[in-house]
This record gives structure tokens, C-alpha cells and sequence, in this order.
């Protein structure tokens, strides 16, 4: 075990100097929906490509704001929503990590440093249900999505039935 950095980024550099296998799996634990199959799909897609994420296509409108004005309505063909897991082959990641720490470059997530630097990632089609909890809402729904995934589901004044 090693201690975490001041960023997650640094966290996963860090991480890293204690990886001896070949792949290595980035996996954010604000995702608890995880699923062994988004992992093993990464995975096996790195036979292709340096990397592999999990996404879903965007289904909203996305408008360019500022400040309370719009200023343009953007296309969302071809924009996904990415999330975790994303496997890598490791010399690669850590290659790009290093690179990036050296250039004080950051990045929102690993895929876009293998990116940078000219490595492939490749989509895993994932699932909305793999959600990132954030906001009090999020946890609204995961609660939901717990109680009914074990049948445990609450009156308001009442036990678990």
C-alpha cells in the first residue's frame, strides 16, 4: 500500500512505481457499480490499443453558458460520457504519467495522458447504471438502486420490508 498524492493524479503515478504486472485497471471509487464485465471488456480490448474506458453516448443538448447567457448549442454527436474502469497497459501509462509530471501537465482522467502522448484508447460501451456519485442526488440514487437491487425497500415511517 502506498499513500495517496495531493491530486488524483499524483495518487495514480504514484500508484504505479508498485505495479509489476502488465495491465493495470484505474478504477475511481466513486463508481461503486462497477461490474466485472466493464472490467474484463477493458482488458481485453488491450490487445488493440494502449488504453480502454468505459462510456455512454451523451443523450442531453449541450449549450455553451456564460454566466447566465447561451452563447451556442453544441453537437453532442460523437461526445460520450466517460467513466471508470479504464485498463491500461501499464509501461504505457506509467510512461505518460511520467511525462506529464514532468511537463506539469494535468489531466481529468488517465485516457486523455495516453492520449497526449500518442497512445490509442479504445470505447467500452458501458452503462448509465455505473454512475459517479458527486452531488446529494447521486446518492438519492444510488440508495435507490440498492434497495431494489436486494428488495430491501423502506416505507417513509417505516422498517425495511
Amino acid at each position: 500500500m502506498t499513500a495517496g498524492g495531493a491530486t488524483r493524479q499524483e495518487s495514480v503515478r504514484k500508484g504505479l512505481a508498485h505495479v509489476t504486472s502488465d495491465y493495470v485497471v484505474v478504477h475511481d471509487a466513486a463508481r461503486p457499480f462497477v461490474t466485472t464485465d466493464m472490467i474484463e471488456r477493458t482488458l481485453a480490448s488491450l490487445d488493440e490499443a494502449e488504453g480502454a474506458i468505459v462510456a455512454t453516448p451523451l443523450d442531453e443538448t449541450l449549450k455553451r453558458v456564460s454566466g447566465d447567457l447561451v452563447e451556442a448549442t453544441v453537437s453532442r454527436a460523437h461526445l460520450w460520457r466517460i467513466q471508470t474502469p479504464q485498463s491500461f497497459r501499464t509501461e504505457a501509462l506509467r510512461t505518460a504519467h511520467d511525462k506529464a509530471a514532468s511537463e506539469a501537465i494535468e489531466v481529468t482522467d488517465d485516457a486523455s495522458l495516453i492520449e497526449r502522448y500518442g497512445g490509442r484508447v479504445l470505447v467500452v460501451h458501458g452503462t448509465r447504471a455505473n454512475i459517479k456519485l458527486t452531488y446529494r442526488e447521486d446518492f438519492m440514487i444510488a440508495e435507490a438502486m440498492l434497495q431494489r437491487a436486494t428488495g430491501s425497500v423502506r416505507e417513509p415511517d417505516g422498517p425495511a420490508r
